[in-house]
């Protein structure tokens, strides 16, 4: 090989590594960025569930909406993950942390879309979750969950399946103000305690 093959072969190599030194980096990048951002939803939930587990009830009244379902889910958390038997720990608990519990699940899932609470949930907090919502008496909200907790009830067997039509429901529950649920269900929550 005489001296521009060998210089022709060196700019590949030193271009191949480039190319594969930017992709890594972008890579690791990403990887991080993920790795902070599920960090710093960590240190929320843990810093939500300090602020409010063994807050009264006048200090969840003034709390922001969003913050108390999670600091109280958070905290039911903490209780039910080390329980034999967690469905029926969860069942024991009063009513109000079995509804802030089920709720944060429900407005988690379907930030995403409502369907997917009901396929990555299961009883009790299924059940739960659609009691809280009709609580609120906001008819969108409960009209569509309902058609949903319906069509996908595994012991439904008088509905089948409709993916179109899923995703219909899934796109008008979208729609709606997802701001009003969430003041609506920390009600239904402070009314039950």
């Amino acid at each position: 090989m005489n001296t521009a093959g060998y210089w022709v072969l060196l700019i590949t190599v030193i271009a191949v590594f480039i190319v594969i030194f930017f992709f890594f980096s972008r890579t690791l990048s990403k990887r991080e960025k993920r790795k902070k951002e599920f960090y710093r939803r960590a240190d929320r939930q843990r810093s939500l569930m300090l602020q409010y587990r063994d807050a009264g009830k006048q200090t969840l009244q003034a709390a922001p909406a969003a913050d108390m379902i999670e600091g109280l889910a958070s905290a039911v958390q903490a209780e039910l993950a080390d329980c034999a038997a967690p469905n029926d720990e969860f069942l024991k608990l009063p009513i109000w942390r079995q509804y802030a519990y089920a709720a944060y699940y429900l407005l988690s899932d379907s930030a995403v879309k409502l369907s997917a609470f009901f396929r990555n949930s299961g009883e009790p907090l299924v059940s739960t979750a659609v009691a809280c919502v009709r609580n609120t008496g906001k008819t969108a909200f409960v009209r569509l969950i309902d058609l949903e907790y319906e069509m996908l009830d595994d012991n439904n067997e008088n509905v089948s399946v409709d993916n179109a039509q899923l995703a219909q429901w899934d796109a008008a529950f979208a729609a709606l103000d997802r701001d009003v649920l969430v003041d609506s269900i920390k009600q239904v929550v402070l009314a039950s305690m």
